[in-house]
């Protein structure tokens, strides 16, 4: 056939293409070489980084279109279909998506030539690597392009209403680990068969990616009632079931989220988003538990993250908007305020201030409480080195988080500091609030460390966790302060002031110190003077200053104590 023969049909085909193209997934084109045009299914453009399906300058057009790194490689196949070296063209490679994110792509064609062997065109199709993986090799089941395609043909449908429910398995990393890959998917795949044995032909299930696998039910629900929640238990109690007939050789549980919704309200793609949010909620309340999406609990995650990185911004930004402040402490024996507590203080540019019972769990649960934890203590020190020139043996308290004892070298910090300050050690004592995680050995360690250094530890808000004594001994506290809770109500609850008591003189027992935090009226300090405490803190004396304001009010101030 003559070059014009087949240049005159392959105009005549464009309409063809262009209706072939609605029929499959697959783009069509043709790479017209002779007048270095370029013609692809019209649904390309809604995908690919490309103004039109049709256009000349084909070669400057595709350099746009492909990945950078892999033009070279379309580039080199192209030229050796030109010039006759190879007739098929078959490449697996990247081109850019309308987000700009790179598209993994199978690009088959096959070159047209005219009678003398001239290449005057390419035909071929090409395929979405990840669209054509339509079915889950492990579980047999459809992957989630399949759920959001149904969920928007679902959309034109009568019945609307639904739910989904998201299952993960949970601890699913480390059965890989500890049992190898093919149990984990012998588990995968028996898990998906009794999902689909449960929900029979009620509904759909999808497999995502990881151990994850999704339920959509459709149809009317009465929300309140929680079919969702009524759906994992029996998927739960027949996975239980299972493992039981095989000799529990290998024991495992399952998480979920549900998500209920009436399609149009919300896109497919975000009712996936709510029902993962929900199974993330499971995981994190423990696993082997259903939680339900709702938008007041999302909310408040997208809350914490945005105060999360207001944090950030502002420890980055020479830690603006934080400020300390001090707390009396007052020396019984002494009847003098020769003391602080230093206490952090936040003033966000976009939250305002902020109750530290708010963020500081978010810059422990962060990390950022590291960075900042140095700043607390250097800017504390700093601040018991010049009052130390008005009140000699000033002293102050300075908290450490838990976070700080695990994952920082807290004490080569602390000693680093005091040495560059040339400041006493026995000025300054850091509080620790009790907790469980205080017995690990890794806290143990830290804290003995401590005092081999001879720094000196006070355990904070004791009484409201484990309230061992034994273990305030072992790690080698020097002061127990009992937490404000007992001393609230210690004129009223004879329960109450039993307790403190008994704490007292056990601590005293063991040559441990005790304050008392919390005393707030003339009534409370009256009564807890009685019981014989080392220290006491409270609003009766003053509620927390900054620097100067301590300074003027506070510091080196004598008490009228009988």
């Amino acid at each position: 056939m003559k070059r014009e023969d087949v240049i005159s049909k392959l105009n005549n085909y464009s309409t063809v293409l262009s209706l072939l193209g609605r029929c499959t997934d697959d783009f069509l084109y043709i790479l017209d070489f002779t007048k270095d045009e370029f013609l692809i299914s019209n649904s390309a453009v809604d995908v690919f980084l490309m103004e039109k399906s049709q256009f000349e300058n084909a070669g400057a057009v595709l350099e746009r279109t492909v990945y950078p790194e892999d033009y070279p490689l379309l580039q080199k196949d192209l030229e050796m279909l030109k010039v006759g070296k190879s007739k098929v063209h078959n490449l697996e490679y990247r081109w850019l998506g309308k987000d700009g994110k790179p598209i993994w792509i199978s690009c088959r064609g096959q070159v047209v030539s005219d009678d003398e062997g001239n290449a005057i065109c390419l035909i071929g199709r090409i395929s979405e690597i990840a669209r054509k993986s339509k079915v889950d090799g492990v579980t047999g089941l459809y992957r989630e392009n399949a759920l959001l395609k149904k969920l928007q043909e679902s959309a034109w449908e009568e019945t609307k209403k639904g739910f989904l429910l998201q299952i993960g398995i949970d601890n699913f990393k480390e059965i890989n680990e500890r049992y190898g890959m093919s149990v984990g998917n012998d588990i995968l795949a028996e898990t998906g068969r009794i999902i689909l044995d449960t929900v029979d032909k009620k509904g759909k299930v999808y497999r995502l990616d990881g151990d994850e696998m999704v339920v959509l039910m459709l149809g009317e629900h009465h929300e309140e009632e929680e079919p969702a929640k009524e759906l994992y238990k029996e998927i739960r109690r027949r996975i239980d079931d299972n493992i039981s007939q095989n000799g529990n050789h290998i024991y495992y549980t399952i998480s979920a989220g549900s998500c209920y919704f009436e399609l149009g309200e919300e896109s497919p793609d975000k009712l996936v988003e709510q029902a993962g949010f929900a199974l993330h909620q499971a995981k994190l309340n423990g696993k082997n538990t259903c939680v339900k999406y709702t938008q007041q609990v999302y909310n408040e995650y997208v809350h914490t993250l945005e105060v999360q990185e207001a944090l950030r911004e502002d420890i980055e930004a020479d830690f603006r908007g934080f400020e300390l402040y001090y707390q009396p402490v007052v020396d019984i024996s002494r009847k003098q305020i020769l003391g602080a507590e230093a206490l952090l203080r936040w003033n966000s540019r976009k939250f305002g201030f902020m109750s530290p019972g708010q963020f500081i769990p978010m810059l422990e649960e962060s990390g950022l409480i590291i960075p900042l934890g140095r700043w607390i203590a250097k800017t504390a020190l700093i601040q018991c080195q010049k009052w130390q020139e008005k009140v000699p043996g000033f002293r102050i308290n300075v908290n450490l988080s838990f976070v700080q004892l695990k994952k920082s070298d807290v004490l080569g910090d602390i000693l680093q500091l005091m040495e560059e300050l040339h400041i006493e050690r026995s000025h300054v004592m850091f509080e620790v609030t009790e907790s469980g995680e205080l017995e690990s050995n890794a806290a143990c360690q830290v804290l003995r460390s401590f005092k081999q250094e001879s720094i000196h530890l006070a355990i904070d808000d004791f009484g409201t966790g484990y309230s061992n004594l034994r273990y305030v001994k072992n790690m080698t506290f020097d002061l127990v302060k009992i937490d404000q809770s007992f001393i609230r109500n210690i004129t009223e609850s004879q329960y109450d002031y039993l307790v403190v008591k008994q704490f007292t003189e056990l601590a005293h027992a063991l040559n441990l110190t005790v304050c008392y935090e919390g005393v707030e009226t003339k009534e409370d300090f009256d009564c807890v003077l009685e019981l014989n405490p080392d220290y006491i803190q409270g609003f009766y004396f003053s509620k927390p200053l900054p620097a100067q304001e301590f300074e003027e009010n506070c510091l080196n101030k004598t008490l009228d104590i009988a």
